[in-house]
């Protein structure tokens, strides 16, 4: 069935044999059964020839894209529209804006990452603590960089709009970028951007901080890459890390149309428990999950979307449903749209 995948409406570009690779140990708990999940699954996103299915582990429940595209192959999983691509000055501006809330939220901003945004108001500082959804949203957007500013690597910076934000802060800031056309996107914001995986990067120095936004889910090796990564950090500095959550009431409630599966681009989406357990194993110590607050939204509102397009008539209300998870995952991160923990490097 995998061995040369075609489009069937549009007679696209084929999948051989030779660019797909088969799992078979747990990338989380090294696991070697499986259950089928999810099979027979489109590219909804970037409209990709193929399909896909996922493996669920019989152990820990991590699922995994099975077959997926080999490292050599899957530069052809983005395509040349991908989100990462736009400009990260302008996706920076557009995180800001002159209401009230952006003024409060500014002025919160400010006070508690040392950040320069404006238009702010100072008493953002007391009254959005007391909005405890919109202050985790808030402090996920800062990805909890702590005040005293140092030095910062995103791994999978994307077109360096996160970056821009730390620099602004104080941070002396990094990125590795695997994808030469988010990689120079960023480089043009005069930010400086490695154009590598992880495998080949060497840093010249420590980092206080180490932040991965939607990456862990894309790397074939995560578990390498976490003990890679481990050295980077100064004694003591901290690795931030949000990927999709597979436990999550988005997954359970949407299945097959839930939006994060997004194959054939997520390779590896393991539960909560299984990230703190990789993190310990990769020799990381005080492993903590976050609440994440507000942002369900850019998740639930596109699996309304899909469900509608695999299942005619199908009519969800979509905010409403963001909303109430936003709520829950507000108290409890396991049920949260996205798993966001920290970690530390022992000191």
């Amino acid at each position: 069935m995998y061995e040369s995948q075609r489009s069937g409406d549009e007679g696209g570009a084929e999948w051989d044999k030779a660019d797909l690779e088969y799992v078979t140990i747990c990338l989380a708990c090294g696991g070697e059964q499986f259950a089928d999940r999810h099979e027979d699954l489109e590219d909804l996103l970037g409209g990709l020839p193929g399909r896909w299915g996922f493996l669920a582990c019989s152990v820990c429940g991590s699922l995994h894209l099975n077959p997926r595209p080999t490292p050599a192959a899957i530069g052809r999983a983005y395509p040349t529209d991908y989100v990462t691509h736009g400009s990260g000055g302008n996706a920076n501006s557009r995180d800001n804006g002159s209401s009230w809330v952006w003024r409060l939220a500014n002025g919160y901003l400010n006070a508690r990452f040392g950040a320069t945004r404006h238009p702010a108001t100072r008493i953002g500082r007391w009254l959005v603590p007391m909005v405890w959804p919109l202050r985790q949203q808030l402090d996920y957007f800062f990805r909890h960089l702590p005040a005293k500013p140092g030095r910062v690597l995103d791994v999978g910076c994307g077109n360096g709009a996160f970056l821009l934000r730390a620099r602004s802060a104080g941070w002396v800031v990094q990125g590795i970028e695997p994808d030469p056309l988010a990689a120079m996107g960023a480089r043009q914001e005069g930010l400086d951007v490695a154009n590598c995986a992880i495998e080949a990067f060497a840093p010249a120095a420590p980092f206080d901080q180490i932040t991965l936004s939607h990456v862990f889910e894309h790397l074939h090796a995560p578990d390498e890459a976490l003990r890679r990564m481990h050295p980077w950090l100064r004694p003591g500095g901290t690795l931030w890390m949000s990927l999709p959550n597979p436990s999550g009431l988005g997954h359970l409630v949407f299945g097959r149309n839930w939006f994060s599966l997004d194959p054939p681009r997520h390779l590896f989406l393991p539960p909560p428990r299984q990230v703190v357990a990789m993190l310990r194993a990769a020799g990381y110590q005080d492993v903590r999950l976050m609440r994440r607050g507000r942002g369900a939204r850019s998740s639930i509102l596109p699996s309304v979307e899909y469900a509608r397009r695999r299942s005619r008539g199908f009519t969800c209300g979509g905010a409403l449903i963001a909303s109430v998870i936003d709520v829950l995952g507000s108290w409890f991160p396991a049920l949260s749209e996205e798993i966001v923990v920290i970690a530390k490097r022992r000191k």
